[in-house]
């Protein structure tokens, strides 16, 4: 009769990767929520400038064309082509999202270049 050794390690080695596998989740899982919790929720006020993105693909001309279609005024362009920024009526709700849209972000803090009349006066 021979001796058959059994792998000690065997249950320890695949207990190991099911660890990393559950800590590689979870962290994932809290970055997630940490990144969601850290978003601006809606704010009572005057309405804010906002970032329309297109898909890299969509022309400036088309871009622009595809915002004023929704009624809101146009302030600028973005650094890109594809990025316009809107100016939402004051006491209105945000425009509807523009045709082929992929995001609408407001400005309250993100835009250094846009000052608000308010602001201005109260830097004053």
């Amino acid at each position: 009769m021979s001796a058959v050794a059994i792998p000690i390690d065997a249950p320890s080695r695949r207990l190991r990767q099911w660890r990393d596998i559950g800590l590689i989740i979870g962290l994932a899982v809290c970055s997630g929520l940490a990144a969601l919790a850290s978003l601006p929720g809606s704010v009572a006020g005057p309405a804010a400038p906002l970032a329309v993105i297109f898909p890299p693909w969509v022309s400036g001309e088309e871009a622009v064309a595809r915002s004023l279609a929704t009624g809101s005024r146009l302030l600028r362009q973005g650094a890109v082509p594809f990025v316009v920024v809107l100016a939402p009526e004051a006491g209105m709700v945000p425009a509807a999202r523009p045709a082929g849209a992929v995001l609408m972000l407001r400005l309250d803090g993100l835009a250094g270049c846009i000052i608000s009349s308010e602001a201005e006066a109260n830097r004053l």
